[in-house]
């Protein structure tokens, strides 16, 4: 006799009330889980749009490395000729982000402005005059009260909506430095589609006034959008109480979406960004979820088990192989340490020797002229005579008794010029004007290299015409951070015995005392040069 559960009558009931359980759990459960569906989409569409608006957010902020880079040298500039000096630094400091190819600067100093821009084209960096918009904004900005640091603006020129963004900054000596990007949105655009390109999410950027700062559609760059947005624009606000979202359909992907709105400041501009996730996407993600849980825990676990091995292998090795690059960073320090001492000590003996050769040159020369000239005193002018003498015996004390370091005040240097200049005025009569000496008595307490300003006025006579008909005129003055020693320029065409001792003795020691320079040469119709103040405390 069969047992009745074998019977059809009963499998068939027991397989339909089996199917209607399992029906019935299916529909239960995916009732249930609709109905987390949807909050799920958003959860999920909202981690997209973070990591979306992610991404975007700091690739504008890489966009800015260059004026971050700039700016961190603001510290060691504080005149024009310190901004000229680190001019080529700033250049490609400025444009150090691979994609920021266009830069520009403009310095204002007692009532004159230079602007200069500057290009980039794979590692080559040229200067070029900036353009008329770039420098209609950059006179705005100069003019302008604002004293924030950062600024832009959005200029549509030659079809494309460029960014102008620029940092200012008051110098020491009162200079006006302001030095920005000059940003195409359109070809910018170029280099976003590459970024996150396996993102579920397009986004796009728009102005408070309503325009296109960047568009998957290139050509609605810099065009009004129907309505303007801002980051409350959408129905249901998120979590950090200034981006919201809503559910609509976008126009470039004609399907469902959810878009975010969230705010986007970045270097004073204050823009919107829009995040686009589609719904599909989405919901590919939670179905996904659905079939293979367990399995992503399964894997997730053993993934992260092999992680983990992987990472502590791998961190012992990046440890051993700091420690060993530690240990040649310190010792190529060491090396270069004990460089820099033997070149500074062979700098300093440069300038000792460059300075006792120039000793050895002026005192049998200068003696034998200033005793010829003695000679004719004595007789005529007996008191004039005396006070010879006396000069003569204060020079060959200054130059017998050094400072030991190689400085001198300004002070002393000056009346050593003043009593040497006044034996060459015996010597050479109405042939030379008068001294023109305009010392501050800020500059008077400041040190310069031992017998510079008497080098420099010796040089001056040697090199010019001296005579009734075209007197010699030489002054001292002083300026900013140093002091100029100018000659009006009448070459003469029998110097002899032109070895440049003497500058080669004054940049030996500037060179020796740190990064000043001695500044030389003609301009216009006078020989000029500039002795820069040396801080006795940064001397070696």
């Amino acid at each position: 006799m069969k047992l009745a559960i074998y019977s059809s009558r009963y499998f068939i009931v027991i397989g339909i009330f089996i199917f209607l359980c399992f029906t019935l759990i299916g529909l239960f459960m995916t009732g249930k889980f609709n109905s987390r569906t949807e909050q799920i989409s958003i959860d999920m569409a909202t981690k997209v749009y973070q990591l979306k608006s992610s991404v975007v957010r700091n690739e504008f902020n890489g966009f800015m490395r260059g004026l971050n880079n700039s700016e961190a040298i603001m510290n060691r500039i504080s005149s024009t000729s310190d901004f000229n000096s680190l001019e080529q630094v700033f250049g490609s400091l400025l444009l150090s982000h691979p994609k920021m190819n266009y830069g520009w600067y403009a310095i204002a100093h007692n009532g004159d402005t230079t602007f200069k821009a500057i290009s980039k084209t794979g590692n080559i960096f040229k200067q070029k005059p900036v353009l008329e918009y770039q420098r209609s904004w950059i006179k705005s900005e100069m003019a302008s009260k604002d004293t924030t640091l950062r600024s832009g603006k959005l200029i549509n020129e030659d079809d494309s909506l460029h960014w102008l963004v620029g940092s200012k900054h008051k110098l020491a000596d009162s200079s006006v430095l302001i030095f920005g990007l000059d940003i195409n949105l359109k070809q910018l655009q170029h280099y976003l589609w590459s970024v996150d390109t396996t993102g579920r999410a397009y986004a796009f950027i728009a102005s408070k006034e309503g325009y296109y700062i960047t568009n998957p559609e290139e050509k609605l760059i810099g065009t009004k959008m129907s309505e303007p947005v801002t980051p409350l624009t959408g129905k249901t606000v998120l979590g950090d109480s200034i981006s919201s979202y809503e559910t609509v359909t976008s126009d470039y992907l004609q399907i469902p979406v959810v878009r975010y709105y969230t705010p986007l400041h970045i270097s004073g501009m204050s823009w919107v960004m829009v995040v686009d996730t589609p719904f599909l996407a989405v919901d590919e993600d939670v179905k996904v979820i659905e079939k293979y849980v367990l399995f992503m825990f399964i894997s997730s676990a053993f993934i992260i088990l092999l992680l983990i091995a992987w990472a502590q292998t791998k961190w012992q090795k990046e440890f051993m192989l700091r420690q060993q690059a530690e240990m040649n960073r310190k010792e190529l320090s060491m090396e270069k340490q004990a460089l820099s001492l033997i070149s500074e000590r062979q700098q300093k003996e440069n300038a000792i020797l460059q300075l006792d050769k120039l000793k050895e040159k002026v005192n049998p020369h200068f003696l034998f002229n200033s005793l010829s000239s003695l000679n004719g005193l004595i007789e005529e002018q007996p008191n004039l005579a005396k006070s010879f003498v006396v000069k003569l015996s204060r020079v060959y004390r200054y130059l017998l008794d050094p400072a030991p370091d190689g400085l001198a005040q300004v002070s002393q240097e000056v009346r050593f010029a003043t009593e040497y200049f006044f034996l060459l005025k015996i010597r050479f009569g109405d042939a030379l004007e008068p001294l023109d000496i305009h010392i501050s008595d800020a500059h008077a307490n400041g040190y310069i290299p031992f017998m510079s300003l008497q080098t420099l006025v010796e040089n001056a006579v040697k090199h010019n015409v001296v005579s009734k008909t075209n007197p010699l005129k030489i002054s001292i003055q002083s300026d900013t951070d140093g002091i100029w020693v100018v000659n009006n320029l009448q070459l003469r065409n029998d110097v002899k015995d032109s070895s440049k001792q003497g500058l080669n003795y004054l940049q030996q020691a500037y060179t020796h005392f740190g990064e000043l320079r001695l500044k030389h040469g003609i301009v216009g119709d006078e020989y000029r040069c500039f002795l820069p103040l040396i801080n006795i405390s940064f001397t070696p």
